[in-house]
Order: C-alpha cells, then sequence, then structure tokens
C-alpha cells in the first residue's frame, strides 16, 4: 500500500513537472505570436507640421481673407 502511494505520488509530481515545463515554453511562444500579429499597424507620427500654401502668407492672413469673404 505504501509503495503504490508513493509510486502515484511520483507520478502525481512528475505529470505536475512536465505541466509547468509545457506552461513555460508555450506563454513567451504565444505572446510573441500575438504580438507579432499587431506589428502590422501602421506608425502614427506625433506631430505633424503643417504649412501655409504661400510662403508669403501667414495664418493671420489667410483668415483675415476668409473673414471677408
Amino acid at each position: 500500500m505504501k509503495k503504490d502511494a508513493i509510486s502515484t505520488g511520483l507520478f502525481i509530481a512528475i505529470g505536475f513537472l512536465c505541466v509547468a515545463i509545457v506552461i513555460a515554453i508555450l506563454i513567451p511562444l504565444v505572446r510573441d505570436v500575438i504580438n507579432a500579429a499587431d506589428d502590422n499597424r501602421p506608425t502614427i507620427p506625433g506631430v505633424s507640421l503643417t504649412q501655409p500654401l504661400d510662403s508669403s502668407q501667414t495664418a493671420l492672413t489667410m483668415s483675415m481673407t476668409h473673414v471677408l469673404v
């Protein structure tokens, strides 16, 4: 009886160890696959610069011409 209990306990302990090793390998692998799938998004620039159509015009003159029209 004692021999059966020891062998059953070792069987369960080795099973838990194998499951832990598989989980430790699969979690980073799955995480890398998910992160690689998200990498196809385009990069959005943080700052965008706008320039007037003509270099002699400023924002003030552009707004004044629109108000007068």
